[in-house]
């Protein structure tokens, strides 16, 4: 059995913190209960062990925890040094989340449970890559600090990253590709993100696979709308928009090790298609929030707080039904 959160995303979840921790040695979590308020973790590297009740997880780099509320929750074994993850504590309009138990098999039901203003997310998810969840999380981090005239700003960031974990979410349940073409595109994908490399032309793709090349770069723009180059571009320009943010290493070696061969191609290349040069892009974050190794998890959370009785009025009920 499968238990999945279903989401009300009519109108944003209510950011209440948030931020990035990494660990020391012999590390690990506190002690906390969440009376109230949802959690989402998402794991950069090393891993999180966490007991939920009497419930033992696991969490490994790029998957997501997410922890709805009304349960304990607290580490039973020392974290790696250096495990590194995003963490954001939220709440929903009233009875705005519910939680469903569902047959794991039966992907139709979970699909089905998928609207336009309800987002799911399982217990536990394992993600593709984490480059563009990384760089909304860092939006989110960033925005937090910030002074903005509206806390709405944080709240719609928030919920796009909810509705972004629940699209891969949804499309890992989403059953085999619908055609033969698609499913080889898939394979396609995942061998160039691999295989990334100074060098990668369609023509090594294309021998990788025993296609002609012609016939691969035509099934490849029917299916994703760009050629190949173009999608080993964003590959590359994916992994350095995280190394810019993760790191603060030189621009240079940020385009090696992005697969960039010549520095000034690289800050070129990202200027059009982002419309900032390589530093803009970094220097947009600079007010994002602080490594968080010292947040106290015991801290309360509640939501006794003037902002969520601005946003919701008071409510009594709990959130969440079985």
């Amino acid at each position: 059995m499968n238990t999945v959160t279903c989401f009300d995303i009519s109108e944003p979840v209510l950011h209440i913190s948030s931020g990035k921790f990494t660990a020391r040695k012999h590390w690990r979590h506190k002690h906390m209960y969440h009376d109230g308020n949802f959690e989402i973790i998402i794991m950069i590297k090393g891993t999180l062990y966490l007991q939920v009740d009497d419930q033992y997880y696991q969490v490994r780099e790029r998957e997501v925890f997410a922890l709805p509320p009304y349960h304990h929750l607290q580490g039973y074994q020392d974290s790696p040094e250096d495990t590194q993850y995003f963490w954001f504590h939220f709440f929903t309009k009233p009875n705005g989340l519910r939680t469903r138990t569902l047959d794991e098999s039966n992907s139709h039901a979970i699909q089905s449970l998928f609207k336009r203003d309800q987002a799911i997310l399982p217990l536990q998810l394992k993600i593709p890559t984490l480059e563009k969840v990384f760089i909304i999380a860092n939006q989110i981090l960033d925005v937090a600090k910030n002074r903005y005239f509206t806390t709405m700003s944080v709240d719609y960031l928030l919920t796009t990253l909810l509705i972004e974990l629940s699209q891969n979410y949804y499309l890992s349940i989403a059953g085999e590709p619908d055609s033969e073409e698609e499913a080889r595109i898939d394979g396609i994908k995942s061998w160039i993100q691999a295989n990334l490399s100074d060098h990668l032309k369609a023509t090594d793709v294309a021998e990788s696979f025993a296609l002609n090349p012609h016939y691969l770069v035509r099934i490849f723009k029917q299916q994703t709308g760009q050629t190949v180059i173009q999608y080993i571009n964003q590959r590359k320009l994916d992994q350095a928009k995280e190394l810019l943010l993760r790191t603060n290493l030189p621009i240079k070696q940020i385009a090696s090790m992005a697969f960039f061969t010549d520095e000034k191609r690289f800050m070129k290349t990202f200027k059009q298609h982002t419309n900032l040069t390589p530093s803009e892009f970094r220097g947009a974050y600079t007010r994002k929030f602080l490594d968080s190794s010292n947040f106290d998890p015991e801290v309360p959370i509640t939501k006794n707080t003037a902002h969520y009785k601005n946003r919701f009025k008071s409510p009594t009920r709990k959130d969440v039904s079985q």
